[in-house]
């Protein structure tokens, strides 16, 4: 049985918009009839890629994160340009990697940050992969390279916090359960 709502909407107005997000400033009231305000950023959804090779090792670029001035290790992914997931994942994955893939699966969708944005993120598995050189990267491309990684590798990579990104663990994390449900070779 579902309860009533705690935190209802009674305005919204939008602070900030530019291509890629929208910042709204919604007017609240709670079950007691308090005011609040709360701040919502809606973005589209994103997808980030499992690149999963036959040694069941998964494939991460290096890439400098702006918001956070630093370089770290994550998956390939992006915005999802109002694609479908699928279609979202391969043109992500190539753009960043050079690399296409023949087999497709969605291992789930989550919420990037549920208690401030809108944007979910489609975790999607990329096997039966073929390598091609990398298309040219703008001026703003960010990433400097990209290998392979043992799930055991990827953890030790969290553990020493040269992993940071929240959507690369979870979809890690996705990985590492299909891969135990589809009684892959030995992960590690």
């Amino acid at each position: 049985m579902q309860k009533e709502v705690p935190l209802k909407k009674v305005s919204s107005k939008i602070v900030y918009q530019n291509p890629w997000v929208k910042i709204r400033e919604d007017t609240t009231e709670d079950l007691n009839g308090n005011k609040g305000i709360y701040g919502v950023m809606e973005s589209n959804n994103s997808v980030m890629v499992i690149t999963l090779n036959q040694q069941n090792q998964v494939y991460l670029i290096r890439k400098f994160d702006y918001p956070a001035q630093a370089w770290n290790w994550e998956l390939p992914g992006g915005g999802g340009d109002n694609e479908d997931s699928i279609t979202a994942a391969k043109r992500e994955l190539f753009e960043e990697t050079g690399i296409n893939a023949s087999n497709w699966v969605i291992l789930g969708k989550t919420r990037a940050c549920n208690g401030l944005m809108t944007e979910k993120v489609s975790t999607i598995l990329a096997q039966d992969l073929k390598f091609n050189e990398r298309p040219v990267a703008d001026d703003t491309d960010s990433i400097v390279e990209g290998k392979f990684f043992s799930i055991d590798q990827i953890y030790s990579l969290v553990k020493n916090g040269e992993i940071d990104d929240n959507q690369t663990i979870t979809g890690v994390y996705l990985a590492e359960q299909w891969l135990k449900n589809n009684q892959c070779a030995q992960i590690g």
